[in-house]
């Protein structure tokens, strides 16, 4: 059995149902889940999502969710949670392959690779670029250096022994060191997968350019239309998924705001597929939907808040304990 899953927020339902309609589309034999890192809300009509099966996060046994919820902002909890759908996922389909997929994401083409890659091996991974690139722009290789040579927007496993392993080691890093946090070589639970070549076997390194277009690879890259509407890329290669990375539908001018190399005018051939997934998210309701405040994060704002407020109302009884004490050693002093 095959299956998929992406994880976000409320706020987010609008790009999971883009991405899950597209999967869909190539492979509807699957199992999909949306893993609702939020809670339940009326505001949502979530057979958007279907025939994927919608978990919110209340399910799952997180022992640690209170203090990551008090720890992490909203992209920094979803993704720390990964590990645990994917040890979930599973537990409910133990001889499964399982591909993961950032809400971002529009498919536009079968996993065939995947799928086959994974007949032999545990891992599958896609590296953010396959050609060095090192100008006044960015993103370069400098710049993906610091963030992961892999893209965890996307990544697919079989499960094994080895695979356990794994999700054990990888759950417990991301609860510790999950933040976003460059200068302290810290990126959400991207990093983590550095040592993925190193400390366990049976990997594949899928170098396809069709698999993970993005904004950071556009210097390598290509996309077109061939003549039976299928996109390409640079000619020859079926594209299988585009990852929109920092792309925002209310400034649908710009590629991504991780990056400044390109922009429509010098990449003309990048405009019509972001036309069709600015076009299926406004169909999805992503006006709406992106304006929904995620509960955990409210929960994470109201603590720090309730946090800085008790330290400010602590600062005049340290400042009179602190008066009361020089008076008593100026007493001690002068008499």
């Amino acid at each position: 059995m095959n299956v998929v899953f992406t994880i976000c927020s409320n706020n987010y339902t609008a790009h999971a149902a883009t991405l899950m309609q597209s999967w869909f589309q190539y492979h509807p034999e699957t199992l999909g889940y949306v893993i609702l890192v939020d809670e339940l809300s009326d505001k949502v009509d979530y057979k958007i999502l279907a025939p994927a099966t919608v978990v919110d996060l209340a399910s799952f046994d997180i022992t640690s969710l209170d203090r990551l919820i008090e720890a992490y902002n909203i992209t920094e909890l979803n993704t720390a949670v990964k590990p645990d759908v994917f040890l979930y996922l599973f537990q409910k389909h133990p001889n499964s392959k399982i591909v993961y997929l950032d809400p971002d994401i529009l498919v536009t083409g079968t996993f065939t690779h995947v799928f086959k890659a994974l007949d032999e091996n545990d891992f599958v991974l896609t590296p953010h670029i396959c050609q060095p690139i090192d100008d006044k722009k960015g993103p370069t290789d400098y710049h993906t250096l610091g963030t992961g040579i892999f893209n965890l927007g996307f990544i697919a496993l079989k499960n094994s022994d080895q695979i356990q392993r794994f999700l054990h080691w990888w759950r417990e890093r991301v609860l510790k060191y999950g933040y976003c946090n460059l200068p302290a070589n810290m990126f959400y639970d991207q990093l983590w997968a550095n040592y993925i070549p190193v400390l366990f076997d049976k990997y594949h390194i899928l170098k396809h350019p069709g698999y993970n277009m993005a904004n950071w690879n556009l210097h390598e890259r290509i996309i077109s239309l061939d003549n039976q509407g299928e996109w390409k890329v640079n000619g020859t290669f079926d594209l299988k998924f585009f990852h929109f990375s920092g792309y925002k539908f209310t400034q649908p001018e710009n590629i991504s705001i991780n990056q400044d190399r390109f922009d429509f005018n010098t990449r003309p051939d990048l405009k019509p597929i972001f036309n069709v997934y600015q076009k299926k998210l406004l169909q999805n309701g992503v006006q709406k939907l992106t304006t929904i405040p995620c509960v955990y994060y409210e929960q994470h704002l109201k603590i720090k808040e309730d946090k800085r407020l008790a330290e400010q109302q602590a600062i005049p009884a340290r400042i009179k304990v602190i008066r009361k004490f020089t008076s008593i050693v100026r007493r001690l002093i002068y008499n």
